[in-house]
């Protein structure tokens, strides 16, 4: 059995930020008030997105599910008062879009916090000392790591989870493959060359989606472009359609208000099943 890394990790021990608020294992299966975490693992981390490049990323998909074709190098991204996306549509011209999340309220804290997980592994990772975070960074570099947590668990949870995972690797030797601890696997492939890598699936019933906040956009922001200005509601997770009357719904809203405002066309998508499930005008 390789020890090379263990000892490292024991010699170093005096230098690490421990604290009584540090989760350590024996807690793992109490985070997110008693919900139990599953994970199965193997590692690696994104960095999170910018806010101005997740609508970017947003508006290039549900722009393809209308069928619209951006010109290249054409999208420009103000602040306030402007709208989200201003661009050029081939054949068309000039287009304003404002973006609308419609997912119920504790559907986007569910999200966000799953989201949270890409940064939790990064953020936990600073807080050792530059020796530790080389062994660390060496150690994981093949492993990919899917876990299952509790949708309450917050950005905090998450850290303190992915610190405690980290103190168990250092104990561990060198390539340690198997049972980290009870329901913890830790797996390497010869595939995986910047680890960890992470997935943190996150699972929630159907609400329904946020109709008042398209009644907000059309009467009560203040936008200031001089392009012909379009509504890109979309949806995540709480598909727009799923119940009997949410596009009847949704239909109500705009006809109600769109007329007087500053919006041409009011669109909604399913960016989930990368859909258009609604358009008006037509």
């Amino acid at each position: 059995m390789q020890q090379g890394f263990a000892d490292d990790f024991q010699k170093m021990i005096p230098m690490l930020p421990f604290s009584r608020g540090v989760l350590y294992f024996s807690d793992l299966c109490s985070i997110g008030e008693g919900n139990q975490i599953y994970c199965l693992f193997a590692y690696g981390v994104e960095a999170a997105m910018t806010k101005a490049q997740d609508e970017r990323r947003i508006f290039a998909l549900l722009a393809s599910c209308a069928g619209l074709a951006v010109v290249p190098d054409s999208i420009r991204q103000n602040n306030p008062p402007a709208p989200d996306i201003e661009c050029r549509i081939q054949g068309f011209g000039p287009l304003a879009i404002e973006l609308l999340a419609l997912d119920a309220p504790d559907t986007r804290k569910r999200l966000q916090n799953m989201d949270a997980t890409s940064d939790a592994w990064k953020h936990a990772f600073e807080t050792w000392p530059t020796t530790v975070q080389e062994k660390l960074r060496e150690e994981c570099n093949d492993v990919f790591m899917v876990l299952s947590i509790s949708n309450d668990a917050g950005a905090r949870d998450r850290k303190e989870l992915m610190t405690s995972i980290q103190e168990q690797l250092f104990k561990k030797p060198t390539g340690f493959t198997g049972n980290l601890c009870q329901g913890v696997k830790v797996i390497r492939g010869d595939d995986i060359t910047n680890g960890p890598q992470i997935n943190a699936p996150s699972a929630g019933s159907w609400l329904m989606p946020q109709i008042s906040k398209i009644e907000e956009k059309l009467t009560s922001k203040i936008y200031c472009t001089s392009a012909p200005l379009e509504l890109f509601a979309y949806s995540t997770h709480d598909e727009v359609d799923a119940h009997v009357d949410s596009l009847s719904m949704i239909d109500e809203c705009v006809r109600k208000h769109l007329q007087g405002s500053k919006f041409q066309r009011v669109r909604v998508f399913d960016a989930m099943f990368r859909q258009m499930k609604y358009s008006y005008p037509q």
